[in-house]
């Protein structure tokens, strides 16, 4: 197995792994994943009654929410090897950038481990996180490019 094809598998892997942390956790505080979320965030009087932030608020909820779904499809395109994989993660990386989620999943798993609250620790892992994506997923698409035009 070359370079490419474990790249491939490594993130549809994370995107896996993001995913069942995401059920785990909130399985763990008795919350029915993305169910109680969406409850829980209509339900908050703040975001009802337009106090404050509530457009901005609502906008990153919605954000957050629509990239955890994206996450079982760009699995499924990473495993199945699909050229639209490529793309749709890089499109996925502007709702990263928003929400906060790193596409390295195992470094929120070792910060939540290892018991580390550090600011900086968090920031500097997530853009260690996010440039090993958008750099790997462009070689990827080099190496297809150079593959397909020969």
């Amino acid at each position: 197995m070359n370079l490419k094809s474990k790249l491939w598998y490594f993130w549809g892997c994370m995107d896996v792994l993001a995913i069942l942390l995401y059920a785990i956790n909130s399985l763990r505080q008795d919350r029915i994943p993305f169910i109680s979320d969406i409850i829980a965030f209509t339900g908050n009087s703040d975001v009802i009654s337009g106090g404050g932030y509530s457009f901005i608020v609502t906008l990153f909820f919605i954000f957050d929410l629509l990239l955890l779904l994206s996450l079982f499809a760009s699995a499924w395109m990473f495993f199945k090897r699909k050229n639209v994989a490529i793309k749709f993660a890089l499109i996925q990386e502007v709702f990263r950038l928003i929400s906060f989620r790193c596409s390295v999943s195992l470094f929120p798993l070792l910060i939540s481990v290892f018991g580390i609250s550090n600011v900086w620790v968090n920031l500097g892992l997530f853009v260690i996180s996010e440039f090993l994506k958008i750099y790997s997923l462009i070689y990827v698409m080099g190496k297809r490019e150079k593959t397909h035009s020969l």
